[in-house]
């Protein structure tokens, strides 16, 4: 992503955003090669990202010959016309999202009990209480495991772009009128994408800084 420096993010706030999501796009390539790309559900902890792939997936087979990947979590929420911003200005339609991007070195392990345990622990995140909530290697998982991969990204550099209404400390009251607009059209997601920009304009500061 191009850094902006109108669309940063402390970094509590891109925590706090990653942790409400359930899935990221690794990303991965060779020398020479397509960037490969898949979405899978996650599990972060600090600077360490954790993940299951298919062993025939093109992203893992890239990943194995290059370790450097990225590892992408974004939400789109929603579009607003420029009049909104500026009736003057026919420039100032955006897209509206929250996305962070970390640089990772990958590493994997094939092993089922490897497997079997990365896959447990995601869920007891994912489906707490669960009763088969524990993966073993076995006449029940046992050929599932063998095809699957457990993967450990461990984060290297973080960057963090929320396109949340008009950028700028000076832009406070349009910014209010975006997310006002966005609640009379109440189209999906609008109110969301309203709730948003009202929660980042409320923590924005006249001279810049934030409130976290």
């Amino acid at each position: 992503m191009k850094d902006a420096p109108k669309h940063r993010i402390p970094q509590k706030l891109a925590d706090e955003f990653v942790a409400t999501q359930k899935q990221g796009t690794l990303s991965a390539q060779v020398d020479g090669g397509f960037p490969q790309m898949t979405m899978l559900p996650f599990i972060r902890t600090g600077d360490l990202i954790e993940l299951h792939c298919v062993q025939a997936d093109p992203t893992f087979k890239a990943l194995k010959q290059n370790p450097k990947v990225a590892f992408l979590v974004s939400e789109y929420l929603g579009v607003f016309p420029s009049r909104w911003a500026d009736p003057e200005d026919g420039g100032r339609g955006s897209t509206i999202y929250r996305a962070v991007n970390f640089e990772c070195i990958a590493t994997y392990d094939t092993s089922p009990d490897a497997v079997a345990a990365a896959l447990t622990k995601l869920l007891s995140i994912y489906e707490p209480g669960a009763p088969k909530g524990h993966i073993t290697d076995g006449p029940v998982y046992g050929a599932r495991l063998r095809q699957l991969a457990s993967l450990k990204l461990q984060v290297v550099n973080t960057q963090a772009k929320f396109k949340i209404g008009p950028a700028g400390a000076d832009e406070t009251a349009r910014r209010a009128n975006v997310a006002a607009e966005l609640r009379c059209r109440n189209g999906p997601g609008d109110a969301n994408a309203a709730h948003w920009i009202d929660t980042y304009n409320r923590l924005r500061n006249p001279d810049g800084s934030w409130s976290v």
